[in-house]
């Protein structure tokens, strides 16, 4: 993993400010005519204020009438009720556009995720920065919002009161800024502690996750309650949790003593400008309107000083932390290569490829230099642990070698797109999902953009020796395959099936089967991958497989050890030369005996 960058204020603002507006012009625009005119229209009460003071004052001297008393109170009571319907209009459209934009966010997310070395997900620095990324989208529009919202309500706000202020007595625009200094500062200090807090935080939540997972997802409940492991991990997702409360507290209890000590300030300058106040209406500078509007609205302007420093700056200071992750996130190198069009049938060819596991201390596989001709079976064999996955993984380009090269025909995977690479090729895990969706979504997810009939999904079915008359499928292609969805569970043998029928379902001219029969019985395994070789016909074929009854139907076997290629040849071959593949064969004979005679 490249080191993580550091963003200033200035930089996050021209990255993220582009990403919020394009999530959604029409409710950015919006949102910022909204906070204009309910901070235009908060700004001009305190005109109305003194309007009805002044008023008040006048007609209990008798200067004028009572109904000018009315007219100046309607006025205000008109001018408030706008505001509280400026200040709730915005916020349901706040809310609104929020969830919008964070959904967009997530979606670049995404497709950064997509972008990436895939070995880079054996890293636990890469699981970091995704935890981190989506609490920073998470994030992002509210340190956005907190910046308008200084341009726009609060500097349309403040401009209007500052205006009044200044035309009453100059010294009080003053005085109110430089008590407010003491309350910037703190927040610079807030800003040094919650990027250290979620640095800190992020490996910790994803711990917690687990442990919650644990402790309550279906599939790990059987066994953590049957063997007595619930405790266990109630235990240690309580212990994250405290920890990370731990770590919260402090940062809190450091950031609110400095802004604590900094608020003493602020309330001794508030004491200041209402004896200031106090005194220009004493001399005559001011009006009894005028000193009772002030007076009046002075509450509400220090709330909402207050809340532009502790609020929305301090938002913008809490929030960069998670922001800067965000962003250095989706700045993480990727994975490059052009697309090209691979042929159906191309050789692929190994030269002294090396490849090692993020912060691992050796290589999983190590100089392995191999030909595989187009439209050839070949069977990967080697005990658990031997590399067979991993070199897999190479020649079907999901990882790109530490040393050496992998080439389709003359082209090094390096320089070739995943999209290109994974177009025309199609593969099985021992690692399948179990997707909770319908029978028919299962095998057709393999290629969704493909029409769907059912002749091509039966076809497929068929191949994995499963069928969509079998009794556990109630309701055919739609039956549910979930409990949680009304629907049913399947064994471990029949997802299996699915899953292989989903693989071959995909329009392919390179096959794997990683593993794909481990819950398969030995004789059936070979069953199974007998009608895959009729089916494999002139395409390429990689069977990877620790048990070795079925792997005669190739037309090389490849034996690993140890990460490294120690045998190649023939089934006949190989038994001849009584190497590490004859040992394996004859560990596991009496699998395949039926009757006295070797299957």
């Amino acid at each position: 993993m490249s080191k993580k960058k550091t963003y200033g204020f200035i930089q996050m603002l021209r990255r993220v400010f582009p990403m919020v507006y394009k999530a959604s012009p029409g409710h950015f625009w919006l949102n910022v005519l909204l906070r204009i005119s309910d901070g235009l229209f908060l700004g001009i009460q305190i005109f109305f204020y003194q309007r009805l003071f002044d008023a008040a004052t006048n007609f209990t001297e008798g200067r004028t009438v009572i109904a000018e008393v009315f007219i100046a109170l309607i006025a205000l009571v008109g001018i408030i009720a706008l505001v509280e319907m400026l200040d709730g209009f915005g916020d349901f459209e706040m809310g609104v556009h929020g969830e919008i934009t964070t959904g967009r966010l997530g979606q670049l997310i995404g497709k950064k995720i997509t972008k990436l070395p895939a070995e880079c997900f054996e890293d636990t620095e890469t699981l970091d920065h995704i935890n981190k990324a989506a609490e920073g989208r998470n994030n992002a529009f509210g340190f956005i919002l907190s910046v308008l919202s200084i341009f726009t309500f609060f500097g349309s706000y403040f401009t209007i009161v500052a205006w009044y202020l200044f035309s009453l007595k100059p010294i009080f625009v003053f005085a109110i800024i430089l008590i407010f200094i003491p309350t910037t500062l703190s927040h610079i200090l807030r800003t040094k502690v919650f990027n250290k807090l979620e640095d800190k935080s992020a490996p910790i939540r994803r711990e917690s996750a687990y442990y919650e997972g644990c402790i309550t997802d279906r599939g790990y409940y059987k066994e953590t309650r049957q063997l007595g492991g619930y405790h266990y991990f109630k235990k240690l997702f309580i212990d994250s949790v405290e920890l990370a409360n731990k770590l919260r507290f402090k940062a809190n209890l450091k950031s609110n003593l400095a802004e604590f000590s900094m608020k003493i300030l602020t309330i001794a300058g508030y004491v200041g400008i209402l004896f200031m106040l106090f005194i220009a209406l004493m001399n005559g500078e001011v009006t009894v309107g005028a000193f009772a509007a002030v007076f009046a609205s002075l509450g509400a302007l220090f709330g909402y000083m207050d809340g532009l420093i502790s609020w929305r700056i301090g938002n913008m200071s809490r929030f960069s932390g998670t922001i800067n992750n965000f962003l250095s996130f989706l700045d993480l190198p990727e994975r490059n290569g052009s697309d090209i069009k691979l042929p159906e049938s191309v050789d692929i060819t190994l030269s002294d490829v090396c490849f090692a596991y993020p912060k691992a201390e050796k290589n999983a596989v190590c100089n392995v230099s191999l030909t595989i001709r187009g439209g050839e079976t070949i069977a990967i064999v080697g005990e658990n642990g031997s590399g067979k996955s991993t070199l897999i993984r190479l020649i079907l380009g999901l990882y790109l070698p530490n040393a050496g090269v992998v080439k389709y025909g003359n082209l090094n995977t390096k320089d070739i797109s995943s999209d290109s690479l994974f177009g025309n090729s199609s593969a099985v895990f021992q690692q399948y999902q179990k997707y909770q969706m319908t029978l028919r979504e299962n095998i057709a997810i393999s290629q969704i953009n493909r029409d769907i009939t059912s002749d091509g999904l039966f076809h497929s079915m068929k191949q994995a020796g499963i069928y969509p008359t079998d009794k556990i499928f109630s309701d055919s292609y739609d039956t549910m395959l979930c409990r949680e969805f009304d629907g049913v569970d399947l064994s471990g043998g029949e997802w299996q099936r699915v899953a292989i029928a989903r693989g071959l379902y995909r329009i392919h001219g390179l096959v794997v089967l990683d593993e794909p029969t481990a819950a398969i019985d030995p004789l059936e395994e070979t069953q199974i991958y007998n009608r895959f070789a009729e089916i494999s016909k002139n395409k390429t074929t990689i069977i990877v497989t620790h048990r070795l009854g079925s792997v005669r139907l190739a037309d090389r076997i490849v034996v690993m050890k140890n990460g490294e290629v120690v045998e190649i040849g023939g089934h006949s071959e190989l038994l001849a030369s009584g190497g590490e593949y004859t040992r394996m064969y004859e560990s596991q004979q009496q699998w395949y005996m039926d009757g006295g005679s070797v299957l």
